[in-house]
């Protein structure tokens, strides 16, 4: 597939979602229909293109996100006729695997956002939105499933405004209800579009709109054309002195573009990828109202010498400027670091800056990206997103950028881990490929991390919940050929400082040669919770030179991340450095790195420290029957319940209880349902734990 130019036919594409709300299989019906794929395949049988490692077959769940490229040219819109290329991220709907969401969004210019027909925004669809919205990405809603019992497409828009927030603006309409959706109404056009199941879908049937659905229709597009009269003048006029009839779909059309780019509404489409309806018109959108790299703000970052902030267009001849946002491990051709590009030209074989650790390496192979394989290309410009070979030492979150022009781009956020377990070899032999295989999944999955049991020196990994350690388990046999044996998942906890302390530390050393030299006086105390740990410079008149302070805060973050002396690392605390002295010869970094933790690990005895448990939020869908039995449930498990909501003989509860009693707890619910409970969970926050 060649590329396209100019960068405004491009699209950089992720589809995000709740688990089970059909985003893979919607996203194999897009492979479909732009060619990328000539046989469907589904999530039941284990055969979708995307979800291509074994435990996501066996699962039928996505674990990482997968990306790959396809062409399209939309049927209706401005752009009709223009051949696009969409650069599609599948990503994964299960909480446990919100880094997959967190990096693709960091990089992507829009997103499809997946709703369930009968369920609505559930709670991971809320945690995807949040997480666009931190990164300012455009979205689209496809409302889908739409051909179940129950699906109701005005109940999932009317959740999007209360859960979400957001204005949404429907621009179609599903044409009859549950096994009897027969096709949408494009409301912009104002025409029935009718989908032929022996084609998969492909071209659309235009009819006339049934005389059935008329009134439907007029209502949706008058609200549709309200939303749009607030960022077109042209629609505004025409809609004031003459009315709904006199706004084109052009009109339409232009201004749904600039309100999704602007963020001041949501356009909704309606649909069922199983039932393949709707999903053509989804791709119409995705080039006609989703933003090309030019349409985005021009990426911000800073010198890494003297902090000063910096940015760069999305411009092919700048200079190279690029975040490696994922790293992978392929057995066969080995490291591979996915980068968005976003100024520059890269070719194979070039020398290029990795500004984290401050040195040239050189490009190898240059792959766009298709699920488990990939297609080489000799070169890739600002706006694409690529794989490449060669940068072994890269991170996610690192940049690489032209030797001549260094910048640093914001790193990606990282959720704290809230479950652990230990990991052993079965075998002698694997011990050492062991740690290797480890330190490859770490690299791979930021939310991971690994450390060492004390007592039994056995690797203790920890992850986002018990799925999570489960699968890293198994990618350790199937991926890197370690036979594994992971030990019961348990809670991660952290610590909090009790109370503000303020120490000094006085560090000096002579050995014979150059001496080490540093004192530093610092206040630590605790902080809001979620802040992490907070750095404060409050020294004045140059007390402590900028290097050194730099030295400071590195000794501070490793001394309260290896748990300060204590059990669990040290989070939700403020350190702030007042004061310290410096010897004009035998003051290094080194030494105030090392009188900075030992100040840490004393502050912390003075203080004394406090153990946090993560506490998760819980969505909880059961038979009203056994509402009683679930919420005696939920308070013997230390829970709150925060609301109850009642409806079609089904309750809904929202709560809150601490991880370590949820361990086991959908299969608990299931039992006390019979079957028909379902919950699903997410991080809330730490709290402090009750004393053992």
């Amino acid at each position: 597939m060649s590329r396209f130019q100019p960068l405004e036919r491009l699209r950089n594409v992720g589809v995000i979602a709740h688990v089970d709300a059909g985003k893979t299989t919607l996203s194999e019906r897009l492979l479909y229909l732009g060619g990328r794929i000539h046989r469907i395949g589904t999530v039941d049988a284990g055969e979708t293109t995307l979800d291509h490692l074994p435990q996501e077959r066996q699962k039928g769940i996505t674990i990482t996100a997968a990306a790959t490229s396809m062409p399209w040219t939309p049927r209706s819109g401005r752009n009709v006729g223009q051949e696009h290329r969409i650069d599609l991220i599948d990503t994964p709907g299960h909480i446990d695997f919100g880094i997959e969401v967190e990096r693709s969004l960091r990089v992507l210019d829009g997103a499809v956002v997946v709703l369930d027909g009968s369920r609505g925004v559930e709670p991971q669809s809320e945690t995807v939105w949040r997480q666009a919205d931190r990164y300012g990405v455009p979205r689209l809603v496809f409302v889908n499933k739409l051909d179940k019992v129950g699906a109701d497409l005005g109940a999932s828009v009317q959740s999007i405004i209360e859960r979400l927030g957001a204005r949404p603006v429907v621009v179609s309409l599903p044409i009859g209800e549950g096994a009897g959706l027969a096709g949408v109404i494009d409301v912009v056009a104002e025409e029935a579009l009718r989908f032929d199941l022996g084609d998969r879908g492909r071209q659309p049937r235009v009819e006339a709109v049934p005389e059935s659905m008329q009134a439907a229709v007029a209502a949706a597009r008058e609200k549709l054309i309200a939303a749009a009269a607030e960022v077109d003048d042209e629609v505004l006029e025409a809609w004031v002195s003459q009315g709904a009839a006199a706004v084109s779909a052009d009109a339409l059309d232009r201004a749904l573009r600039v309100g999704t780019l602007e963020g001041r509404f949501v356009p909704v489409l309606a649909g069922s990828a199983h039932a393949h309806q709707g999903v053509s018109p989804l791709l119409d959108a995705i080039v006609r109202w989703l933003p090309s790299p030019l349409d985005r703000p021009e990426i911000t970052g800073s010198d890494p010498e003297t902090g000063a902030a910096l940015t760069r267009a999305s411009d092919p001849s700048g200079p190279l400027t690029a975040l490696a946002f994922k790293v992978a491990h392929d057995p066969w051709i080995g490291s591979l670091t996915w980068l968005r590009l976003y100024s520059g030209t890269l070719e194979k074989g070039r020398q290029v800056l990795d500004v984290a650790r401050g040195k040239t390496v050189r490009i190898g192979r240059i792959l766009r990206l298709h699920a488990a394989r990939g297609e080489e290309i000799e070169a890739a410009q600002a706006g694409e997103i690529v794989a490449v070979q060669g940068l072994k030492e890269v991170r996610t979150g690192d940049t690489i950028a032209e030797p001549s022009a260094p910048i640093v781009l914001e790193r990606l956020v990282v959720p704290p881990p809230v479950a652990e377990a230990t990991v052993e070899a079965r075998v002698a032999a694997d011990v050492d490929r062991l740690a290797i295989a480890v330190g490859r999944l770490l690299a791979e999955d930021p939310s991971l991390s690994a450390g060492t049991d004390p007592e039994t020196g056995l690797v203790v990994l920890r992850g986002r919940g018990e799925l999570h350690l489960e699968i890293a388990a198994d990618r350790l046999r199937t991926e890197h050929g370690v036979e594994a044996r992971l030990g019961r998942p348990s809670v991660a906890y952290r610590q909090t400082f009790a109370r503000l302390v303020r120490v000094t530390e006085r560090l000096k050393a002579q050995n014979g040669g150059p001496g080490m030299f540093a004192v530093v006086e610092l206040e630590v105390g605790p902080a809001p919770r979620g802040s992490g740990i907070s750095f404060v410079d409050a020294t004045r008149g140059g007390a402590v030179p900028k290097p050194l302070v730099s030295a400071v805060e590195k000794g501070v973050r490793s001394a309260l991340e290896s748990g300060a002396g204590g059990e669990w690392p040290v989070v939700d605390v403020e350190v702030r450095l007042l004061d310290g002295e410096v010897h004009k010869r035998d003051s290094t970094a080194p030494a105030f790195e090392r009188a900075a933790a030992q100040a840490v690990k004393r502050a912390a005895e003075e203080a004394g420290l406090v153990r946090l448990e993560p506490l998760m939020e819980l969505e909880i869908s059961v038979p009203e029957t056994s509402l009683g039995d679930v919420l005696g449930d939920l308070s013997s498990r230390r829970g709150e319940v925060k609301k109850t909501e009642l409806a079609r003989a089904a309750a809904r509860v929202e709560a809150k209880a601490p991880l370590a009693e949820l361990f086991g707890y959908t299969s608990d619910l299931r039992g006390m349902t019979r079957g028909r409970g379902a919950a699903s969970m997410r991080f809330f926050g730490y709290a402090a734990a009750p004393a053992v």
